[in-house]
């Protein structure tokens, strides 16, 4: 939960712009996703398939069990984090221009640019436990995003030090 309750307006001042922009996900995002949709359907295809082939005593009926539970919930775990990593926000820190912007991600994989801030409205820029953040001069949160990997935590350091 957010400390302040000004923090609760960041998504309502995100969504006043929303310009659709043409961005691609990077090289093999496409497949990379359909990839998982198949490794997950296929996981949940053969937890219900396990169940064709009779057993020959309870013990075995035990291991199908564990088996098929097991390959249905790693399924769900894939087609969950598949609509996980769509619905991300994504926030750009331009050195060059002197500016952050913000991108929210629709369902369908739509991208719209919805925020657009100058280095010099913002009276805090950290990065603290894996997580950028950014409160503008009214001390209102406008960028919390997390930070996955050690390189873009160098990189996100590098850009704020030029900045």
């Amino acid at each position: 939960m957010p400390d302040f309750a000004d923090q609760f307006q960041a998504h309502d001042r995100r969504s006043a712009l929303r310009e659709p922009v043409d961005a691609v996900d990077g090289p093999g995002g496409m497949a990379g996703r359909f990839a998982m949709f198949c490794a997950a359907t296929a996981l949940m295809m053969a937890a219900a398939g396990i169940w064709m082939f009779p057993a020959p005593d309870h013990a075995v009926m035990l291991v199908k069990l564990g088996a098929s539970l097991g390959m249905f919930g790693a399924g769900a775990v894939l087609l969950s984090g598949l609509n996980a990593t769509q619905e991300m926000a994504r926030v750009e820190i331009d050195a060059g221009r002197d500016e952050i912007r913000t991108y929210d991600r629709e369902l369908r994989g739509r991208v719209f640019l919805t925020g657009r801030y100058r280095m010099s409205e913002f009276a805090e820029i950290r990065l603290c436990n894996r997580t950028f953040f950014a409160r503008d001069t009214a001390g209102q949160l406008v960028v919390s995003v997390p930070v996955r990997s050690r390189s873009q935590e160098r990189a996100i350091r590098s850009a704020l030090s030029l900045a």
